[in-house]
């Protein structure tokens, strides 16, 4: 039988290791069930079509290769399955404009109006400065020839696309002058920001959000040999040391800027797609995995699992339960 005396010393434990980790740490944040946000959001699928260019084949030699366009896609490919729960993730490196465009249309062809899309695109960018008229570089571009660009108002164009189909849809685009893609709307953290009913109000809202490594400048391929460019860096960053379940893209967005203009001669840009149907609602990053680094405990001494329950994909026939439930439901369960 358990002395009392080392049943109230298993219990300051047990309440120690549950008790918040201070904020100076980047590790787990535990508490009591009790206090474990419940919300009921309704999600349907996360889908991401993730691109990264480095080898551009131009024959007239315009378009150098790049050194991190396709490690910056991959990373941002890998977390978001990993640590966001994004159940489809195409990833395209070394993309010619067809490639693009098919993988755009395949995309839009697939969501479903819960869903929330997420376009990256890493890779040459440029800005005709007499025309005003900004581009993304494909891999098979040659010279000059804007022909063989993909200008800034297709991508919008299949933006609005996706837009009329998903609740939620969210551009990051990290090459030089991708500010030109977006609007002059802007938008802030609204006073309710982090508690229970600003979540539910922003998730049930469509939005259709813009970020962008830069204005109408050039942007860094390699920050300090790290492997990424200087936006993807502290892009990849946020997503990793994030410690709460909810991340909207305003406060990612909000975070990347800043770190980048702290350390180089960088201003990313973020904002919405005007016309695309906007209502002031948030893409919502759900935080699935929750690494582990503080106080001294063993990595595998500490899970937290969270259950996320999707809709069905479209077309699938959803069976009927005997009693009916709410859904999703997002739940941390901190276990030992």
């Amino acid at each position: 039988m358990v002395s009392v005396k080392y049943l109230i010393l298993f219990t300051s434990i047990a309440i120690f290791l549950i008790s918040p980790v201070g904020a100076a740490s980047r590790g787990i944040s535990l508490e009591p069930i009790k206090k474990t946000p419940n919300l009921d959001l309704t999600i349907g699928t996360y889908r991401a079509l993730i691109i990264g260019n480095n080898k551009y084949k131009d024959p007239k030699k315009r378009w150098p290769s790049l050194k991190t366009a396709v490690n910056d896609a991959t990373a941002v490919a890998k977390i978001l399955r990993e640590n966001y729960g994004f159940a489809d993730v195409k990833l395209l490196e070394n993309a010619t404009r067809r490639q693009v465009l098919q993988a755009i249309n395949e995309l839009s062809s697939k969501v479903g109006p819960n869903d929330s899309v997420l376009l990256y695109y890493a890779g040459h960018g440029y800005l005709d400065s007499e025309t005003e008229r900004g581009y993304w570089v494909p891999t098979d571009a040659v010279g000059s020839d804007n022909s063989t660009f993909l200008r800034n108002s297709t991508i919008r164009d299949e933006l609005n696309v996706i837009a009329s189909r998903a609740r939620h849809t969210l551009l990051i685009s990290d090459s030089c002058f991708s500010g030109s893609l977006l609007s002059q709307s802007t938008r802030s953290i609204s006073p309710g920001f982090g508690d229970d009913r600003y979540y539910k109000k922003v998730a049930s809202k469509k939005s259709v959000q813009i970020v962008s490594a830069g204005g109408l400048e050039f942007v860094d391929d390699d920050y300090r040999s790290s492997g990424h460019s200087p936006f993807t860096y502290f892009l990849l960053n946020e997503l990793k040391y994030n410690d709460r379940t909810y991340l909207t893209a305003t406060e990612l967005s909000r975070n990347v800027e800043t770190a980048v203009s702290n350390n180089v001669d960088q201003k990313p840009q973020s904002g919405v797609l005007q016309g695309a149907g906007d209502e002031l609602g948030e893409f919502i990053f759900i935080k699935v995995r929750v690494a582990v680094d503080a106080q001294g405990i063993p990595k595998d001494k500490i899970k937290v699992d969270v259950r996320v329950v999707q809709d069905k994909e479209p077309g699938v026939k959803k069976s009927t339960p005997k009693k009916p439930k709410k859904r999703p439901i997002i739940l941390p369960v901190p276990t030992l």
